[in-house]
Parts: structure tokens; sequence; C-alpha cells
């Protein structure tokens, strides 16, 4: 056993064979996506328009180490086996089996003219409604009495869009190394991966989807969705959400069985934001102590130039020592002035996206605090207001959440003159500004950015309509 030279030399060949064969692509007008067989083993794709779907059970880690393994057995064998029903019931496939997750795949179908008669998008989300109604009113019911009370909650990613489909495998039948046997596809595009990134962002019961699904799906299912932008690490998903989407019959069937709303890590959200709030008293109570050491090492150096003028040049040591303490103080001082900024920013960027309770724990008096010191920081650094307002725009939803639209409206016109991508509107607080014949502000200052050319180019179009909104709200 083991990896010889001839295994190596084998290996090197396919690698060289696939490398340089040229990638060919070919469109699929099926309803059905191309299974394993129908693929073949060289770099010949099909290429398909598709919705995909990802169902993701949430805390799924969490869910294993606090349970036994024949209860996982039950539980995965029970999600799989609801999930491919679901699935396939609003036409689409499964095409991914990873544990605690599955990919469905759900194809435009067509009359005989052409004509797109049910959309992949319309597949797409009516499966994701019949897995939310099938785990809150049947699975969960039979996990919680025949699996030591256990109780499951799902999140959804949706998008769609073009999808490369190709084989991919390894030599080793163990009795004939020439047969191929372990393959499988692979689904290459954006399309696929955006998809797993909703699911993941989605909260337990959601539905994320991307603006395509939203644009491609009818119009019966687009009232119910309603615009949101979440973070995966540093990277901002926009798109449209619902939560608990159910079918129309589900209220035949009794009460749904949820998950518990968890108290505990609500408890410990709250605490690590009191600590949050604990930490910045202590930055800033830190760099008062800062400044005022550096003003101290100011005036020593004042009085020993003064003394210097008197004294013999050896003496000249001292003042360069001097000198060099206050520029290590300076330096320790802007250290100390960006490391505070960068952590008052997060605990302002905290409040985007999540539940009204983080803004509403807070409280207006602290967020007032907050936006003086935050301002301070930012001036000591040399950035202007426009500059510091755009760098925190979640703002624009703190004060118009405690009433404050004035100020909320101050920093969604500075994201309208500095921000490059996108501004971030609250309808209400515009709607004030307009009341209060302040309207053109931000959307003169979008203009600007426009005719400036400071959008980037594969954002304006969204740009340009949301101008459009901003108009038409206006009344022109």
């Amino acid at each position: 056993m083991g990896f010889s030279k001839n295994d190596f030399e084998k290996v090197d060949l396919r690698i060289k064979k696939i490398t340089e064969q040229t990638v060919e692509q070919i469109e699929i007008d099926s309803e059905l996506p191309p299974t394993i067989e129908q693929l073949e083993d060289n770099n010949r794709t099909y290429s398909i328009m598709a919705a995909i779907l990802f169902i993701d059970i949430r805390k799924s880690t969490y869910l294993t180490e606090n349970s036994q393994a024949k209860s996982m057995v039950k539980i995965y064998r029970s999600f799989m086996r609801m999930a491919v029903d679901c699935v396939r019931k609003n036409g689409g496939v499964t095409r991914q089996f990873l544990g605690d997750r599955i990919m469905g795949v759900f194809i435009d179908s067509a009359d005989k003219n052409g004509n797109i008669v049910d959309s992949a998008a319309d597949k797409a989300i009516n499966a994701a409604r019949s897995l939310q109604t099938v785990i809150d009113y049947s699975l969960n019911k039979y996990l919680k009495t025949n699996v030591n009370g256990k109780v499951i909650e799902c999140g959804i990613g949706i998008d769609y869009g073009k999808v490369l489909v190709t084989q991919v495998g390894m030599y080793g039948l163990e009795s004939d190394e020439n047969r191929e046997n372990e393959v499988d596809c692979v689904w290459v595009g954006n399309t696929t991966n955006y998809a797993s990134k909703y699911s993941d962002i989605a909260s337990g019961g959601e539905i994320f989807i991307s603006d395509n699904v939203f644009k491609q799906m009818s119009d019966e299912y687009r009232g119910v969705f309603v615009k949101s932008a979440k973070y995966k690490g540093t990277k901002l998903f926009q798109g449209y959400v619902t939560k608990d989407y159910y079918l129309e019959f589900s209220e035949d069937l009794g009460k749904s069985i949820k998950i518990d709303e968890d108290t505990t890590v609500e408890s410990d959200t709250f605490a690590g934001l009191a600590d949050g709030i604990r930490e910045i008293d202590r930055l800033k109570n830190s760099l008062v102590q800062r400044e005022r050491e550096l003003a101290i090492l100011e005036e020593r150096l004042k009085k020993e130039n003064d003394e210097l003028k008197r004294r013999f040049s050896n003496e000249n040591n001292e003042k360069i020592k001097a000198i060099n303490e206050r520029e290590k103080a300076e330096e320790q001082l802007q250290t100390e002035i960006e490391t505070t900024y960068s952590f008052v920013k997060k605990i302002i960027s905290g409040s985007f996206c999540r539940q009204l309770e983080y803004i509403d724990n807070i409280g207006i008096n602290r967020w007032l605090d907050i936006d003086e010191f935050y301002h301070e920081l930012g001036k000591k650094q040399g950035n202007n207001e426009d500059i510091i307002n755009n760098s925190v725009f979640e703002f624009i939803e703190i004060y118009a959440y405690f009433g404050r639209y004035r100020a909320s409206y101050r920093y969604m016109v500075s994201m309208a003159k500095e921000n490059d991508t996108w501004v971030y509107i609250n309808e209400s607080t515009f709607k004030w500004a307009c009341e209060q014949n302040l309207g053109w502000q931000v959307i003169d200052a979008m203009e600007n950015s426009l005719k400036n050319n400071k959008i980037r180019y594969e954002h304006i179009k969204d740009y340009e309509e949301k101008i459009s909104k901003l108009k038409k709200i206006r009344g022109f």
C-alpha cells in the first residue's frame, strides 16, 4: 500500500489531459438538469439557467454534540426524506447531500412555443414553503415525540442564474484501477455559491432570496418578501427575506412546533453588549490619559528647550531624547485613537440587520454619547463629517428608530455624497425630509455622484433605480 511513483505518473498524466482539453459548453433546454450518468469524463460542461435552493439545519454541530448517534440517524434520514419529497413535488431535483444541508435544482418549464409556464423561481419558492411547512408541522412533531424531545429549524437560501455542470472523479475500484467509480457532479458558478451563502445567513425559519429570484418570481409572492441586507464575515449580501412562509393549508394542520426562543443567546448578546460599552468607557479614559501625558511631555520639552539654550552643546542628547519620547507618545496616541475608532465602529455596526432590541437596549442617550465620541475620534484622524457619517451609516436606522429624523437624514445626505456603491434609505426619514422641503438634498447628492462618475459601474443601474424611487416619493 502507499502512493508509488507509478501512481504519481498516472495522476500526472490524468491532470495533464484535463488541463489541456478545451472546455465545451452545451446549453440544456430540458426541464431537468443532467444526471451523473449523462455526464462524460472530459471537459464538456452543461450550461443551465436554474434556481438553486439550499436548506441548512441550524446549529447542527450543537445538535450532534448533544444527541446520541442513533438519534442523529433518525434526524438526518427523516430530514433527507422530507427534503427530497418537497423538492420533487415542486418540479425540482436534489443533487447534493451534505449531512445537514441539501441542494435542490429547479429549471423553467416552457410550452412548445418556448413560453415559460412555470418559472424556476416559483418552483423554488413553493419548495421552500413546503419545506418550512413539513418541518414545523410534521418533522418536528415526530422528532419531539420519538427522538428525545429534539426539534430542528432550518435556513433556506435561493438564487437564480447560469450554472455549469461537469463530472469529476477518481480512478479507484479496489479490484480494477482502470474503472472509475468515485464520481460526482460539480455545480460551478456564482448562482450556486450565492444560494449557499444565503442559506448560511438566513435565520431559523427564514427564506433568503436574491434580487434575481425576486425579479423572476410571480407577483403573488413578492408582497410577502421584504428588502434585507445581512453580513457574512465582512461581505454584505443584499436580497429579500420572509419568515415562516407556510403553505395555505397549514392552518388545517394544528399548531406548528418550533424551537423555543433562545434566551441564553439573547442574554449572551446583551452581556457582550454591556462589556463592549464598558470597553468604550475604558478606552475613552485611556485616551484622555494619553492626551494628558502628551501635554506634560510637550511642556517638559518646551522647558528643556529653553534650558538647552543656556547650557553646553553636549546636552543636545537630552533634547533628542525628549523629542523621541514625544514622537513615541504621539505614535502611541494615534494608535490608540485608531484602535478605539475601530472598536466603536464595530459597536455601531452591530445594530445593522439585528433585532431592534439591540438598538433599544443601548438607549438614545448612550447612542448620542457614542455618536459624539466617534466624531471626535474621526476628526483627530483628519476626517471630515461626511466621511465619518458615511463610515457609520447605521445611524440612519438608529436615529429613525427613536424618531430623530433630522439626525437620521444628516447621515443619509453624507452617505449620498461619499459612498461609491449605494445609499441606505429609511423611508420614514426621507418622507420627513420631503415634508421639510429637504428631500432634494439626497437626490442632488446622488445625481452629482453619477455625473462625476463616482459610482462603480456594476452598481449604476440599481443607483439610478433608487433615485427614481426617491423622486416618486417626493412627488416628481
